[in-house]
């Protein structure tokens, strides 16, 4: 191992993190208190423990326990130079201004494809099953944001994920595909094609899941902070009470960014999967958090802040189109006044 490694680079937060018993959270913790890996491998376990919350120090953290660490890093910046990945950690410029800032941002991400600096993210996310009205309104946002130079990021999953990134191959605009896997490959496996024209048109892939691992149910949740927290704001399409979009819904509010939904009507508001949709639109905090079971933070954002209005801003028809563009640049606007912090807007409660 070469102890010389700063930890706050990728080198130094992927050993880090190969270290059994250090987590993301734990490595952030070692990358501010200790310069280089030498510091971190030097420390008593006294140093090691008041540095970072929670850390077990193992007996074994000897020299074998580094040299095996120092090897799995090794073994991904190989793989990731073969597969044509980037891997950037949080203080890399590459990496999206606005993940930076959520409390629970992933150390490294992987990236395959370009995702400009500076550029403008939304999240357009949705049930996996849409239906006309799901369906004809992603089409109609999405394709609206990309005109507008709104780079359209979404999960690559069947459904509405699938129809938001097409409408952005459609404006030849810009669409980021955040994975739950490893970049060695796509999943679901049926939108391989989807996911090539995404990288070809100029767009991306990203995760912060090294290669190898697959996209299990929590990482699929995980996933779900990601799209919400390198974007602007957060659409949603078109859901039910229960499934993966309210996950999404659950991180975009937490981390203070601002939450859209099309609101339905007639026939297309008596549609299960649009049942979270009405709600999220016209309850109250309060009775949100009981319709949603939810809890801990969760449940006091929405009695707290959410506690006189729907914490989802309406679009209803077209003609709200115009207020959902204004309502992302005031959002831009608003990390612009913080220093480039979109956490200075978000509530205060936690």
């Amino acid at each position: 191992m070469n102890p010389d490694i700063k930890c706050a680079s990728v080198d130094g937060l992927l050993t880090l993190l190969a270290i059994r018993g250090v987590g993301p959270r734990a490595a952030e913790q070692l990358a501010t208190r200790f310069a280089t890996l030498g510091d971190v491998r030097n420390a008593s376990p006294q140093q090691l423990s008041t540095s970072v919350s929670n850390l077990a120090i193992d007996e074994t953290w000897g020299d074998r326990t580094w040299e095996t660490a120092y090897s799995r890093m090794r073994r991904i910046i190989e793989e990731a130079q073969q597969q044509s990945v980037r891997v950037l950690a949080a203080s890399d410029q590459g990496y999206p201004a606005w993940l930076r800032e959520i409390r629970d941002r992933p150390p490294v991400i992987y990236v395959k494809g370009t995702i400009p600096v500076g550029r403008r993210f939304v999240a357009c996310i949705g049930t996996r099953e849409p239906s006309q009205f799901g369906d004809q309104v992603t089409r109609r946002i999405a394709l609206l944001l990309a005109e507008n130079g709104w780079s359209i990021v979404s999960g690559l999953a069947i459904g509405v994920d699938t129809l938001a990134h097409k409408a952005a191959l459609e404006a030849n605009g810009h669409t980021v595909a955040v994975l739950a896997n490893g970049l060695e490959s796509v999943y679901p496996k049926r939108n391989t094609s989807l996911a090539a024209q995404i990288l070809d048109s100029g767009g991306a892939w990203l995760s912060e899941r090294p290669f190898g691992t697959p996209p299990i149910p929590h990482h699929l949740v995980r996933r779900d902070r990601l799209q919400s927290g390198m974007s602007a704001g957060t659409i949603v399409m078109q859901t039910g009470f229960r499934g993966g979009s309210m996950h999404t819904v659950r991180f975009t509010l937490l981390q203070g960014r601002k939450l859209f939904a099309p609101v339905p009507c007639g026939r297309h508001a008596e549609d299960e999967k649009s049942k979270g949709i009405l709600a999220l639109t016209q309850r109250r905090g309060a009775e949100l958090g009981n319709l949603l079971e939810a809890q801990g933070k969760y449940r006091r954002l929405l009695e707290e802040v959410y506690r006189d209005e729907p914490p989802a801003i309406p679009l209803n028809g077209r003609r709200d189109y115009g207020t959902l563009l204004a309502n992302l640049d005031d959002a831009l606007t608003v990390e612009s006044e913080h220093g480039g912090d979109p956490a200075g807007s978000q509530p205060s409660l936690f």
